[in-house]
């Protein structure tokens, strides 16, 4: 009586250690952070406010995923030179309108956000 017990304990632990390592890994999935962007791109995890005329490793690292979120079959791809000029500035905004947020030509929170979740993500935006 008291094995049966012990092996029914340990498999009702081993459901609940299951279940919760499947929850994990479908959550982890669905987010991604600024650092598992910056992994795939590498210049920086700052996310500052950017538009038009701005410069440095910020805009590099906006170039970079966007690269990496916006089909190249169908969009130019960027080059990583750190100036956030027309061509950036055009690739936000088709990016902005492919994730559905408001297509303004800044880069702030939430197309910091999109554009996380999408660099990391094996398929693209559009």
């Amino acid at each position: 009586m008291r094995k049966n017990r012990i092996v029914l304990g340990l498999a009702g632990a081993g459901l609940v250690l299951a279940t919760a390592i499947g929850t994990a890994g479908s959550a982890a999935a669905t987010t991604a952070s600024p650092d598992q962007a910056s992994s795939v791109c590498n210049y920086t995890n700052s996310e500052p406010f950017l538009s038009r005329g701005d410069t440095g490793t910020a805009v590099k690292q906006l170039q970079c995923e966007l690269n990496y979120s916006l089909n190249p079959s169908l969009f130019t791809p960027l080059v990583v030179d750190g100036i956030f000029g027309q061509a950036t500035s055009d690739a936000v905004y088709n990016f902005q309108g492919c994730v559905g947020i408001a297509q303004d030509r800044l880069v702030g929170s939430q197309t910091w956000s999109k554009l996380d979740y999408w660099t990391v993500n094996p398929s693209y935006a559009c």
